[in-house]
């Protein structure tokens, strides 16, 4: 497994724990939007910081299946 999926998948297992303590996914999706949002903003130029809010509205995702007892 790279890097990139290790981190993923580590960042992943937090939100599970989370959800398994909390009912909200609502609050946990936006504590993680605005974490993003502020890591961006922190590392990226004021032009690269809108390219990529444009694409992340643009980009289409799959929903997790959170019936299967696992969002994977």
């Amino acid at each position: 497994m790279n890097k990139e999926d290790k981190l993923y998948h580590e960042i992943l297992g937090h939100v599970l724990k989370l959800l398994s303590r909390h009912e909200s996914i609502d609050m946990i999706a936006s504590c993680l939007m605005i974490i993003a949002q502020r890591l961006y903003r922190t590392h990226l130029s004021e032009k690269d910081y809108k390219t990529i809010m444009k694409v992340a509205t643009e980009v289409e995702v799959q929903p997790y299946d959170i019936r299967k007892g696992t969002l994977h």
